[in-house]
């Protein structure tokens, strides 16, 4: 019996859909790309901002009224308004993230098979693992809380079971996601540790990349960054939710740093990983953002080892705290993203040019007769000349020219 699947959001739905495909295929499903050919379908959805939950309305009006599938939807959408989804759309199936942790028993329950063939259908070459779900924080413009619940950790013994099978079947690279991913552990008793955790994953045989979603500044202090690069296997590319680089901003926000706190983290992590592609998320336009503010952050960007970013202007979330505060014009708050975004752009250019002549290992992760695609340690999408057999393995690249601020070319080394 063949399943689509589709997702919507952060790294931890995409995590959460590629084990929902490795567990119904291990019971006989089999993964489909059309769904013409599909029996039902998953999606996994997204309310983090408003246009990712109209995103997620439009494709489940689309799918309603042009495909002939049903379809079991999950996830922070659902959790946001699952009376008026589920009356509006009767013949579909509704799990909100905590009804969620069974939606395999429900596939087994609602599309019932007799099979003892197992499918495999690597759908990354790259495996997304969720550690830890939900958040203590209460930042103003975040709903997710709300939607997630506290944060809860997948214990130490889940996780390292799963990383064997994820080897076992092939996957050579695993990246690690959360909805904090820096708090892991902090819940259990005794306590657990990122660390520790990347620690156990380094000795387990097959995977040669530790890959980590995004961080907390208020999590990350010298020690663990020292600690960090002593793990081999960790990918020298790191993410930060930063979110402003003004000191006033970030205080509305609620989110307990400040900007000198977060050049301090990306200066310890330039010096033990001189060669890292770092990142962070930024809003712009939360309420009250003067001219001076947003200049502010543009600063902060510039003096900073940043290599790239993740521009989202600002979304009101009901039942948040800046959902009430004065918004300020849209015009105004697209045209600072736009700024921030083309100044991303050039970030992302001048990095990979900085990295021309360089020999850098990764994951091959696409064969095709034209190219080869390999993701680095240090987050580049190289193009290479075809070859064959390299799927899934370990190889090094060197970079020779920069198509663009995605993609480099160059060759095996």
């Amino acid at each position: 019996m063949k399943f689509v699947v589709d997702s919507f959001g952060c790294r931890s739905n995409q995590a959460e859909i590629q084990e929902w495909i490795i567990e119904l295929e291990k019971l006989g499903y089999e993964l489909t790309t059309s769904p013409a050919q599909a029996v039902f379908g998953i999606l996994n959805t997204c309310s983090v901002t408003e246009k990712a939950e109209k995103d997620v309305r439009r494709f489940v009006s689309k799918a309603y009224h042009n495909t002939r599938i049903k379809w079991l939807i999950a996830g922070c959408t659902v959790s946001q308004d699952k009376t008026v989804l589920s009356h509006k759309y009767k013949n579909y199936f509704f799990f909100d993230n905590q009804e969620k942790k069974r939606l395999v028993q429900a596939v087994c329950e609602i599309f019932p098979i007799d099979s003892h063939m197992i499918f495999h259908s690597s759908f990354r070459s790259r495996v997304f693992l969720k550690i830890q779900d939900g958040c203590n924080f209460r930042c103003a413009f975040c709903i997710v809380p709300s939607l997630r619940g506290k944060a809860q950790s997948l214990s130490k013994k889940d996780i390292t079971a799963k990383v064997r099978h994820y080897a076992a079947l092939g996957y050579r690279e695993v990246v690690l996601t959360g909805i904090n991913l820096s708090s892991y552990g902090y819940d259990v008793f005794p306590r657990e540790t990122l660390l520790g955790m990347i620690e156990e994953i380094q000795h387990i045989r097959g995977i040669e990349i530790v890959r980590l979603s995004s961080l907390d500044p208020r999590f990350i202090k010298y020690s663990f960054v020292k600690e960090l690069s002593g793990f081999s296997k960790v990918a020298d590319s790191f993410h930060f939710s930063f979110q402003s680089g003004s000191d006033a901003v970030i205080r509305r926000m609620n989110r307990g740093s400040k900007s000198a706190d977060y050049l301090k983290i990306l200066a310890h992590f330039r010096k033990f990983f001189p060669e890292a592609n770092l990142g962070a998320d930024f809003i712009v336009g939360f309420p009250g953002e003067s001219e001076r503010e947003f200049q502010e952050t543009v600063k902060f960007i510039q003096v900073s080892p940043l290599n790239y970013l993740h521009v989202f202007p600002f979304s009101p979330r009901r039942g948040t705290k800046a959902a009430i505060l004065e918004p300020l014009p849209a015009e105004m708050v697209r045209a600072r993203a736009l700024e921030l975004k083309e100044l991303g752009i050039q970030m992302k250019l001048d990095y990979r040019d900085r990295c021309r002549d360089k020999v850098f290992t990764g994951i091959l992760i696409e064969e095709n007769p034209n190219y080869a695609l390999v993701i680095t340690r240090n987050f580049l999408s190289v193009r290479i000349p075809p070859v064959r057999g390299y799927k899934k393995k370990k190889l090094s690249v060197r970079v020779e020219g920069v198509i663009n601020e995605n993609l480099c070319e160059g060759k095996i080394a």
